[in-house]
């Protein structure tokens, strides 16, 4: 199939010849040129073919007279507004005294067009894949040798030994000789009467192209209310590709309209195929109805032959696009049942405005082909951005810890491609609040698992970090909120080797290979450089690597098996080398007897000189006192 068309217009003194084909302006009526008839044609041609194939079908068109004018690119003016405001400002042809050219250069020049590169060329050329030198040149004229146009192609192939196909199509008008049809395997002769060129050049565009028409019935519009009359029902052809689906017929099929209740409030559904479409007359009035109702952001229902599918038409920046989807049991137009509160749980813990809200974010919409530069695909980027937001992302509140401490708007700032400093610090407030109701024993409204608060905040915490770490390899931005929630957890890096404790049901403290020689007094001064913030209250996580000490690793220890190996100091008792029992404490008992000693002689009551009935005044209180210090009294 060919990959490029360029159109050729025949703008020589000959075409303003007139033909028995007319045109109504107001009440009267003009005889059509054969200018007017073939730039009809044309522009019909060129419409359908970029309203439905603009993508992988490029067209240009050439008008030739004295010299040649080029009406659009292509690279750039794929549109039909830019060639019909460039064609009305060419103008008719104009009658001048020197002689016509033939259109041999006209030719060769459509030729060398069609086998230079368009901008998908280049594109599969940075991608690294050769590009199909095929193109199809379509001539608009009326001479009276059409088989010389061949000759011109062919000789003109010969000579310059051009590798590439080019297909040559001559659409030649007519007066007093009858339509006829000459081809060989690549070129055709079209010699055609003014009044069947149309419906020759739309029967050509549907066989190159692997084109279709459908028909919609039962349309309603209201009439004039002049005419005192209810609504009627009217036809609207449209023209698109062939439905690539098994059921689905490739001949021309007739669907009617259809008006479900919910047609206006849908969302899209799970499409099997989508094929952009375009009206077959643009001037008719059920079609500008019909047009008009889809451009103003309506949907219209389609009712397939099979029950198997439904058809809608929408309209999406400007381009229709016909949508198939697959029915199972129903079809998805039916009304749907509605949820009410259930023992399992309530209408009101679904997270709908924040599902609402990402899918409006994820909202697709007509793309041009990537440039030159750019060779990603924007499918890519969008598919990347969809995977960001359905990360972490829970269905209820109930079972979104985030929401329930108010946090949930992280969701979206983490999703995005860049953030701003004040993101950042956003979603490290974030942290600090999840730490903040840890600290502060604050209540938590969200019910773990377990059923108990210490449980409902490890789970607000795997919460948060599977958010933030699938997130943090966006940008250096992403990457801060990241080294904000190592810094809380108890580790500094990803990179850096750091003591974090494991949450095993075993509760082993374990450390990274290559660690230091003390890895306990690492611990403590990451847990003594997190205290200096006074808003951080460290929290050692908790992770399986090596045992704490060398000559048991591998081996499944305790606090037990591991303190006598940290303490180096044996008792006393043991150390002195005495057999049997031993005294705890000896140093203290050596200073109690000193200290004794010292009191029996300069105690108050071994004086001669105080009487007993000075003993006797003495406080109770200070003769317990004394007791105490002296127990053989």
């Amino acid at each position: 199939m060919a990959t490029k068309t360029v159109i050729l217009l025949d703008h020589r003194e000959g075409l303003l010849a007139k033909t028995d084909q007319t045109v109504a302006i107001d009440d009267l009526t003009a005889d059509k040129s054969k200018w007017t008839v073939i730039m009809e044609a044309a522009v019909e041609y060129t419409r359908i073919l970029l309203d439905v194939c603009a993508a992988l079908h490029p067209v240009m068109v050439i008008a030739a007279d004295q010299s040649l004018t080029f009406l659009n690119k292509w690279q750039s003016q794929q549109g039909m507004c830019h060639i019909v405001e460039t064609l009305a400002r060419l103008g008719p042809p104009k009658v001048t005294e020197e002689t016509q050219p033939d259109l041999s250069t006209a030719l060769q020049q459509c030729v060398d067009m069609g086998l230079s590169n368009s901008l998908l060329d280049i594109q599969k050329l940075l991608l690294g894949t050769e590009p199909a030198r095929h193109a199809r040149v379509i001539c608009f004229t009326s001479i009276d040798n059409p088989a010389n146009c061949v000759d011109i192609v062919n000789d003109y192939l010969d000579s310059n030994s051009n590798e590439g196909k080019i297909e040559l199509v001559v659409f030649n008008l007519v007066e007093n000789k009858e339509s006829t049809e000459s081809c060989d395997p690549h070129h055709v002769i079209h010699n055609v009467k003014p009044g069947n060129l149309f419906q020759l050049v739309l029967d050509t565009v549907i066989k190159y192209h692997n084109l279709t028409i459908t028909t919609i019935t039962s349309i309603p519009m209201k009439e004039e209310q002049s005419t005192n009359t209810q609504a009627a029902a009217y036809n609207v052809d449209i023209v698109h590709p062939i439905v690539e689906l098994p059921s689905c017929p490739r001949e021309r099929l007739t669907m009617k309209w259809s008006s479900p209740k919910n047609a206006q409030n849908i969302n899209l559904k799970n499409c099997v195929a989508t094929y952009p479409v375009t009206p077959l007359d643009v001037a008719e009035r059920p079609t500008i109805c019909l047009v008009n109702f889809l451009l103003v952001g309506k949907q219209v229902v389609l009712e397939y032959p099979k029950p198997n599918l439904s058809v809608v038409l929408i309209n999406h920046g400007g381009t229709i696009v016909m949508h198939y989807i697959a029915n199972s049991q129903r079809s998805v137009f039916d009304e749907l049942t509605p949820i009410v509160d259930t023992p399992g749980g309530k209408v009101t813990d679904y997270r709908g405005e924040e599902l609402q809200l990402s899918i409006k974010n994820l909202e697709l919409c007509p793309h041009p082909p990537p440039d030159a530069i750019e060779c990603e695909l924007p499918l890519n980027r969008s598919l990347l951005e969809l995977e960001r937001f359905t990360a972490c992302f829970p269905l209820t509140y109930s079972t979104s810890p985030l929401d329930s401490c108010g946090i949930s708007r992280i969701f979206g700032i983490l999703c995005k491609d860049t953030l701003t400093d004040r993101e950042v610090t956003e979603c490290q407030q974030a942290i600090y609040r999840v730490q903040g109701i840890e600290v502060k024993k604050e209540p938590v409204s969200f019910k773990s698992k377990s059923g108990k608060r210490d449980g409902a905040i490890q789970e607000l915490w795997q919460e948060l970090e599977k958010l933030i770490l699938s997130m943090a390899n966006i940008s250096s931005q992403h990457g801060k909120v990241r080294d904000c929630l190592y810094k809380i957890r108890g580790v500094h890096s990803v990179s850096e080797e750091s003591l974090y404790v494991s949450s095993t049901s075993e509760g082993e403290i374990t450390s990274k290979e290559g660690s230091s020689s003390n890895p306990l007094k690492r611990g403590v001064d990451q847990i003594s450089d997190l205290g200096s913030s006074p808003t951080s209250v460290p929290v050692i996580k908790l992770a399986k690597t090596t045992s704490l000490h060398p000559s048991i690793a591998g081996e499944k220890v305790s606090l037990l098996s591991v303190l006598p190996k940290l303490v180096s100091k044996e008792f006393a008792g043991k150390l002195s080398g005495v057999t049997g029992p031993d005294g705890l404490y000896s140093e203290f008992q050596q200073k109690k007897h000193a200290m004794m000693g010292g009191i029996k002689k300069s105690s108050p009551y071994n004086s001669p000189h105080q009487s007993p009935k000075h003993r006797a005044s003495q406080s109770p209180k200070h003769r317990t006192l004394l007791n105490r210090e002296n127990p053989h009294r």
